[in-house]
């Protein structure tokens, strides 16, 4: 059912192309991962809302998001292109050109020949995608050491450069840099903060690690303890949001507060004193009814703050935006008090919080989840697998390649083109039954949705259009 000198024919003809394929793509990949900027494309992805690119661009705020649009796009694209001229060069080609007679007038059972042909076209698709799989994984945490642990900052290389200490040790030890007034200072500077406003950050991102290793550390415990019990695994897991809202979840579980105590860099009980204190909410209150005294949205408040504090410091409002401690200048904040209304105390209070959070917004949009990453892939494959059925598929079924190349590319083509229209308008959003590019529902994988039955189905037409093909390649009358 396999022959060697066959699959090394294949290939032979067909090898080229693929590499090229894939070094194309890795290439593409690697520069979307290496040149993701969270405030870059998280300003894209505003931009684009609200016009035909919007629901194309609405991921780009995080790297998987990105990720998400390559894959839609240029993945689906290469991937089209490497299908369509392998299934024409392994069967079609060969019938029209007459190399097939040669083959089958060795003691080689067509049985052979085409199971040979498919398990190169199937196993060269899935060998592309877990390069590009590797690749990903490699490239992101080279960039961005994403993959092994949290992400790694501008201001946690630049602190620890300060400190002549390891950046991946800093990371993990975020208290660090707070301890050091050169570590502050080039930290904040990286950040584009003033100290005041990274402080702050510094506090909420100790406090978010903190909360993810208790939350772990929960969850191990209670799997131990319900290993034996019929609960699912969400009803077992605790998630770092979960213990935000709720941290008295681990004020009973030692080895959880140690694990968050030991991110903070306090000890257990200073740690409990500090979650305890988190219970009771207080400085969040302060904060909310700060906020709730504002005579307009915040939002509205900062926009005309900028047009002031830029007008007043003689600079662009692109680049208070890119750098908003500039707005806490002298000249800047009172020009932007007086524009807005809002005391100079309250304005600063109010600069600080947005500042922190579209900094932590910035850590959140790096976070590489790796199963989520893997289904990506595994979704894309399942989907050039299928598309490669059909053009596997015309390549038995006719016996001239410009035939085979009609039903074999156009087809595949099609579905790829009406996916593309699905995204411009959601008038047409019933275009989707015409179309198997959207069984690869990827925002449902980036959500952790309902996307298995979807790529079940793209493997089973796959799997049926593949078996179709042996079939009518064993049966049918070939031009000898």
């Amino acid at each position: 059912m396999f022959s060697k000198p066959i699959f090394k024919q294949s290939v032979r003809s067909n090898g080229a192309l693929w590499l090229v394929i894939t070094l194309v793509a890795s290439a593409l990949f690697s520069n979307f991962i290496i040149r993701f900027d969270p405030a870059d494309f998280g300003a894209l992805s505003s931009a684009a809302e609200g016009t035909a690119f919007g629901s194309v661009l609405s991921g780009f705020g995080t790297i998987l998001g990105t990720l998400e649009t390559f894959y839609k796009m240029i993945a689906i694209m290469l991937g089209l292109v490497y299908i369509i001229f392998s299934a024409n060069n392994l069967v079609v080609n060969e019938v029209d050109s007459g190399s097939m007679a040669y083959t089958l007038s060795t003691p080689i059972r067509r049985s052979t020949v085409i199971f040979t042909k498919m398990a190169y076209m199937i196993g060269s698709i899935v060998l592309m995608f877990g390069v590009l799989t590797g690749v990903g994984l490699g490239v992101s945490e080279l960039a961005h050491h994403n993959v092994s642990g949290s992400p790694m900052t501008e201001d946690v290389e630049a602190a620890a450069d300060a400190m002549d200490r390891k950046p991946s040790y800093v990371r993990k030890h975020l208290y660090m840099i707070k301890d050091d007034k050169y570590a502050m200072q080039a930290g904040a500077e990286a950040r584009k903060m003033d100290k005041t406003a990274y402080g702050e950050y510094l506090d909420q991102a100790i406090l978010r690690d903190s909360y993810k290793a208790a939350a772990t550390k929960l969850t191990d415990n209670r799997q131990d303890k319900y290993s034996d019990s019929d609960k699912d695994k969400d009803e077992i897991e605790i998630t770092e949001q979960e213990l935000a809202k709720k941290p008295q979840l681990m004020m009973k579980d030692n080895d959880a507060l140690e694990a968050g105590a030991k991110v903070t860099g306090q000890s257990v009980n200073g740690y409990r004193n500090s979650v305890n204190d988190q219970i009771k909410n207080s400085k969040n209150n302060q904060q909310k009814e700060a906020l709730s005294k504002l005579p307009a949205d915040p939002t509205v408040i900062l926009s005309t703050a900028t047009t002031a504090g830029a007008k007043a410091i003689h600079t662009s409002e692109s680049n208070i935006k890119d750098n908003m401690s500039l707005l806490k200048d002298d000249k800047a904040i009172k020009a932007a008090s007086k524009a807005t209304k809002v005391p100079e105390g309250q304005l600063k209070a109010l600069i600080d919080s947005s500042e922190v959070n579209a900094a932590l917004k910035s850590d959140k949009s790096l976070e590489f989840d790796i199963s989520t990453f893997v289904w990506l892939n595994v979704g894309a494959c399942l989907l050039i697998l299928g598309m490669g059925s059909i053009s596997f598929f015309a390549s038995t079924l006719f016996n001239r390649s410009n035939q085979a190349l009609v039903l074999g590319a156009g087809l595949p083509f099609a579905f790829f083109l009406i996916s593309m229209v699905i995204q411009q308008s959601d008038s047409l959003e019933n275009l989707k039954y015409f179309s198997l590019t959207t069984l690869y529902k990827t925002d449902e994988i980036l959500s952790n949705g309902d996307f298995g039955i979807p790529l079940l189905i793209l493997g089973g037409i796959a799997a049926v259009l593949y078996g179709m093909s042996a079939v009518i390649f064993y049966k049918k009358d070939l031009p000898l």
